[in-house]
């Protein structure tokens, strides 16, 4: 299983290549890089920031950028993608070959790809579109300069960054300092080598200060001694099972494969990928019509759990990021901080 994401080069390799490039350089750079790739940005839309692709020598504006409203698992598993296409007897799979570089992730969100890696590319078996994706993206991540209203990435160690990156990009004032992640990385560097200048030293990170934080020592053992507990009864009494959460979350992965026949030729038609939110009633409706999770409170206990226990069951590491984001799209207020904090305090060893 690959242990570090995998780009068009194969397996990203450490380098220490450091480079400063001026803020007034970085527009250069992104267009030199879009008369050659999709460049995806941070675009600020009705007073959100989210990732969109940028137009020819469209201009970036990162003023009061902390993070994405949505994450970019959206360029790697985009809503409602085409898999399969069929016609009589000839069935064919498509493939994106869409090449393109993201621009701006923050180091959660990389880490957040970095399971969707594990997931998809790992366990002995292969996503082949998500793989697809993945090789033909770049990922040009970006430090935090502060930490949001909801982030609590501090907590979990995902507010770093040593792999899973082409390009890292620190802002250090007047310019950005560059660190090179892989070997395409440096060639991006070479490409527009007028533009960057070479550096020693390391980058210069501000200290961050978080809001909100989570205890992991002793979390999954005490999550577990929960499973049972009626916290989260007394927690399903507000939650809407909205789904927003799951849709917001950068790591929630699952979906359903709808198929649509063109009604003017009943042997023509697609597959398509469609996220699916184990919060919804209908996800855990199966054969014969049994629901599996029928309570609410157990569709809440399945989010809290993937993200706390079983990630780190199945692949070593937690599946939460610390990103947020599921506390801010929350319109019921629920956080998981406070939910595994009370199952510490219940739970935990003392």
């Amino acid at each position: 299983m690959p242990q570090q994401p995998i780009n068009n080069i194969g397996i990203l390799m450490a380098h220490d290549s450091y480079y400063l490039l001026k803020k007034e350089d970085v527009q250069g750079f992104l267009d030199a890089l879009s008369s050659k790739m999709s460049v995806y940005a941070p675009v600020k839309s009705e007073g959100q920031f989210n990732f969109s692709k940028l137009g020819k020598k469209q201009k970036i504006g990162l003023e009061g950028y902390i993070n994405t409203e949505f994450p970019p698992k959206g360029l790697l598993m985009p809503e409602g993608e085409t898999l399969v296409k069929y016609e009589g007897s000839t069935i064919c799979e498509v493939f994106s070959s869409e090449k393109r570089a993201i621009f701006g992730i923050r180091p959660c969100d990389v880490h957040a790809i970095l399971v969707l890696d594990r997931v998809m590319l790992g366990h002995g078996d292969i996503e082949e579109h998500y793989e697809a994706r993945r090789k033909n993206t770049l990922i040009l991540a970006m430090n935090c300069t502060e930490a949001g209203e909801n982030c609590f990435c501090g907590s979990l160690g995902t507010d770093t960054l040593t792999e899973g990156f082409d390009l890292l990009f620190t802002d250090e004032g007047s310019h950005y300092h560059v660190e090179v992640g892989s070997a395409e990385g440096g060639r991006l560097i070479k490409a527009s080598a007028r533009l960057f200048s070479a550096t020693s030293r390391k980058a210069k990170r501000p200290k961050l200060v978080f809001k909100k934080h989570i205890q992991t020592e002793g979390l999954e053992d005490a999550m577990k001694r929960a499973a049972k507990s009626s916290i989260w009864e007394k927690t399903a009494e507000r939650c809407l099972s909205c789904g927003s959460c799951t849709a917001a979350c950068p790591t929630c992965y699952c979906f359903s494969l709808p198929h649509h026949v063109d009604i003017t030729k009943m042997d023509r038609g697609k597959i398509t990928r469609e996220a699916d939110y184990c919060m919804l009633l209908r996800f855990s409706r199966v054969a014969g019509n049994n629901v599996f999770r029928e309570h609410r409170a157990d569709r809440l206990k399945q989010f809290f759990y993937h993200k706390l226990v079983y990630g780190k069951e199945n692949e070593g590491k937690m599946h939460c990021v610390g990103c947020g984001r599921c506390i801010t799209e929350c319109m019921a207020h629920i956080d998981i901080t406070e939910e595994a904090a009370k199952v510490m305090r219940k739970y935990g060893k003392r």
